[in-house]
């Protein structure tokens, strides 16, 4: 994804890393295939119906 211009932070956030130094390390010795499977194994994030409603 990174070879492809995949912004890395977008990367960061699809796998669930919150420092980007670790996407960054990570990125460096994992195939595309591996971070594609990655993705496609996180559950979307959910949210309630009610969030963000004010009552």
């Amino acid at each position: 994804m990174a070879r492809e211009g995949v912004p890395l932070n977008i990367i960061q956030r699809q796998l669930g890393h919150t420092d980007l130094g670790v996407t960054s390390t990570y990125l460096q010795g994992i195939d595309n295939a591996e971070i594609i499977n990655a993705v496609h194994a996180r559950r979307a994030p959910m949210m309630p119906a009610s969030a963000g409603l004010r009552l």
